[in-house]
């Protein structure tokens, strides 16, 4: 998937399975902002996901540039998404989000996007998990509240 920029929507997608390796080994560079890490540990106080260890992701600040785009972004979505898109667009990264919204507008900038489904299915094409175990795990994260327009990987798979 190349350079990845993940925000909190699939970051607790996985974590709330305990699988945030799973995440890691699929993107060859896993990275986010500060704002995103700041709302992980906002939820995980809050006993909404468990705690989870972040050393591993790049956490990356903002130019001054890509601080214009988020101001403007930031009047429609959350700090954390639109800091994703802010330096996805500026630097080629593709963002990894769920939230339709971020979608939406991370299209709009030319940004690629996947998501947590586009995680799970690229896992099982690299070998990281089986089919079975993707869907196990889309499962647990369906059980665990994301909201899936897929219910099995063998829909796109």
């Amino acid at each position: 998937m190349g350079r990845l920029i993940a925000n909190a929507t699939v970051l607790s997608n996985f974590i709330i399975i305990k699988r945030l390796d799973i995440l890691l080994k699929a993107a060859v560079k896993l990275c986010t902002t500060r704002e995103v890490i700041e709302e992980m540990k906002f939820c995980i106080e809050r006993g909404v996901i468990p705690d989870a260890e972040f050393s591993r992701i790049e956490v990356l600040e903002m130019s001054s540039g890509e601080r214009e785009i988020f101001y403007k972004l930031a009047e429609k979505l959350g700090g954390g998404e639109s800091s994703c898109i802010a330096i996805a667009k500026t630097r080629g990264f593709k963002i990894l989000t769920d939230d339709l919204d971020a979608r939406r507008h991370a299209q709009k900038f030319g940004v690629p996007v996947s998501g947590t489904i586009g995680v799970l299915v690229l896992s099982v094409g690299k070998k990281i998990i089986s089919r079975e175990q993707g869907n196990y795990l889309l499962s647990e994260m369906i059980r665990k509240g994301f909201y899936s327009p897929i219910e099995s990987l063998d829909e796109v798979l």
